[in-house]
């Protein structure tokens, strides 16, 4: 354990950024601005400016289509009020370009009991998964990304869209697709023809909608004002950047007069959206195939990521600037996608641990006095990169004593503000501004989403024991060997969940051979049980009402259920 001398002097008292640079301020009210309703073609009309997507409508003979309606329930009545006669009943069908949460939230605003809700085949799947094992840290990365609990000045905008309204975010009005495709379809509603195309790119379940008599193409995600996020720092698998190149050639082929996104505005002229739809996927591929070149000359993956920009015919233009994606982490993220962690260098096989090397390292530099001083410097030098660099050495090494946390802490938050100072990316601005306040006790406090029983319902129960084995508290189980039978009187599911020296095992159906007999076994239906999981319904109150009964040892399977994090 390394210390800092109690006689440090404090961290400078660093000023937090008072508003973002100009060039982001331009964006955001060029790109998104206030609040409107415009006109892409017949009966075609965007919503832009009013939550972080954009809402389409499609005026039919049938009645209206929604495309994407949107993240926040309260903005979306905001959006049908602003639509106002334009909307015309029925709400004949509402289209997902994609499962991410901004596009379907509120789609309970809009959908009737009759309203067909369309998405690719893919959709189930890929919104289970990004919104399953990982949720809880995705929420954490995710509150830092859209900058949670910090005001306009410090984020004036998400660089796709309005700032998040976390708090409706969480009154979920999500609904399941009821009609699914893969590759194509073509739907009428009472005439006009839509045609709903597989598109992967920023997800593996992307769609775009082509509109042939307006020739309005609706790109999803696969295209906004900005270099396109080809990782997200909240945390996902690389997106699949050969796909998302082939689905843009795909939209090229249909030529369109008007290209309409779901985020930032829209792209009138059909000369205006070639060039944008061509310059567009060429940045993506430029990026891939610099990756590409440089591995294939052994340079290792920092090299490359330091080594890999647009070139100067893209890097000027407005619709690549890296306000929402960057080049770096695109870079980083192909690299790993396609080769692996593993980038060629031998030192990088068996390296110390992380802690280790940063005591030694600090120890050669002088001890952790010396290196808190010349991060200090640093700071009051504007070299905040190095400030930062230095104190994640003492962070790593816990290089502090009681009366150095709060100092490591300050200045730690200092340096943060001032790299976002000079940062136009409003994700990394934010995750940097919101990290900075973790540090000094004000990180968001983060709040569970409120899924109804009609989402709940929608959602396969596996998902919610698989969830519930990955939270096993190994040192609660390591001498364990026990088993739990459940069954699921309405779809009849049974499963069995073992906990076996740290590992839950959850297999569907008969139990494998060997497995312990079960101390008990719950008989339940699907619904009860995911309210249990989530935390609005207890325990007692199913036993209480018949709906969750329980055979065997209710001792021991008390004592089995506190063996696993149940917080949402």
């Amino acid at each position: 354990m390394l210390a800092l001398a109690a006689c440090s002097p404090p961290a400078p008292n660093v000023s937090k950024p008072i508003a973002a640079r100009q060039s982001l301020q331009d964006h955001c009210k060029n790109a998104i601005g206030d609040p409107r309703i415009e006109e892409l073609g017949d009966g075609v009309w965007i919503a832009i400016g009013y939550d972080l997507n954009n809402t389409i409508l499609i005026q039919t003979p049938a009645g209206s289509v929604i495309v994407d309606p949107g993240l926040s329930p309260k903005r979306a009545a905001q959006i049908r009020e602003a639509f106002g006669e334009r909307v015309s009943a029925p709400i004949a069908a509402i289209v997902y370009t994609h499962s991410h949460i901004d596009h379907i939230n509120a789609a309970g605003v809009w959908a009737e009991p009759e309203t067909e809700i369309w998405a690719t085949d893919a959709f189930r799947d890929h919104f289970v998964k990004q919104y399953g094992l990982y949720q809880r840290t995705e929420s954490r990365r995710g509150a830092r990304q859209f900058g949670q609990g910090l005001d306009d000045a410090d984020v004036p905008c998400s660089a796709l869209g309005k700032k998040i309204d976390i708090d409706d975010v969480r009154k979920t009005q999500v609904r399941m697709p009821t009609q699914t495709f893969s590759g194509s379809v073509v739907v009428d509603f009472g005439g006009r023809k839509l045609e709903l195309v597989e598109a992967h790119g920023e997800t593996d379940d992307q769609l775009f909608v082509w509109i042939p008599d307006a020739e309005v193409l609706l790109p999803g995600d696969n295209y906004y004002h900005a270099f396109p996020n080809l990782y997200t720092i909240r945390g996902t698998r690389p997106r699949p950047v050969g796909a998302w190149i082939a689905s843009l050639d795909l939209m090229r082929r249909y030529d369109p007069a008007v290209l309409g996104p779901s985020h930032t505005l829209a792209i009138q002229g059909r000369d205006q959206v070639r060039t944008a739809l061509r310059d567009y996927r060429d940045a993506i591929q430029w990026v891939r195939d610099d990756v590409v070149r440089q591995a294939n000359e052994d340079a290792d993956v920092d090299s490359i990521v330091a080594q890999t920009s647009l070139p100067p015919h893209l890097v000027d233009k407005p619709y690549l600037q890296e306000l929402y994606g960057q080049v770096d982490w695109s870079a980083r993220a192909i690299y790993g996608n396609d080769l692996g962690w593993f980038d060629g260098r031998p030192e990088a096989l068996y390296p110390l641990p992380a802690s280790e090397a940063a005591q030694r390292e600090i120890v050669l530099m002088g001890g952790a006095a010396a290196v808190f001083a010349e991060a200090r410097l640093a700071l009051e030098k504007g070299d905040p990169r190095w400030a930062l660099h230095l104190l994640a050495k003492l962070n790593q090494a816990s290089a502090t004593a009681a009366a150095g946390t709060n100092e490591l802490a300050a200045a730690t938050a200092a340096a943060l503000r001032e790299i976002a100072a000079d940062v136009d990316n409003t994700n990394g601005r934010a995750y940097l501004l919101v990290a900075a306040n973790e540090r000094e006790g004000q990180g968001p406090k983060l709040q569970p989403a409120q899924p109804n029983d009609a989402l709940l319902a929608e959602l396969p129960v596996a998902m919610f024991l698989e969830i519930m084995a990955t939270r096993l508290i190994p040192s609660k189980a390591m001498d364990i060997e026990e088993a739990v039978r459940f069954r699921f009187a309405d779809t009849q599911e049974n499963f069995t969940l073992t906990v076996r020296r740290g590992i839950g095992e959850l297999v569907a159906g008969e139990p494998l051979p060997g497995t312990p007999e079960p101390l008990a076994t719950i008989t339940t239906d699907t619904l009860t049980w995911k309210r249990l999981a989530i935390q609005s319904e207890s325990a007692p109150a199913a036993l209480l009402s018949g709906r969750l009964k329980l055979a065997g040892s209710k001792t021991g399977f008390l004592l089995f259920i506190d063996r696993f994090d149940r917080r949402l």
